[in-house]
């Protein structure tokens, strides 16, 4: 099967084996150390969004930073 002739059944069963993976891989000791991630099988499940930049700064920071830009707090 390739990603082009997939049913909607097949993408729905391989995202359900890709959620499971997940699952039992967050129970392992890499799991909980964030490394060794299952690839997932389903073509719909892959991220294939681009990344910008990277900063060194903490998230608190960023958080301050951006909030300068948004709505005053209620």
């Amino acid at each position: 099967m390739t990603g082009d002739t997939w049913t909607r059944t097949d993408h729905l069963l391989a995202l359900a084996v890709d959620r499971l993976g997940v699952l039992i891989w967050q129970q392992t000791k890499d799991g909980r150390k964030g490394r060794n991630r299952p690839k997932p099988i389903s073509p719909l499940a892959k991220n294939n969004a681009a990344k910008y930049g990277k900063t060194s700064r903490s998230p608190e920071e960023v958080k301050a930073y951006l909030a300068r830009f948004g709505p005053p707090p209620s």
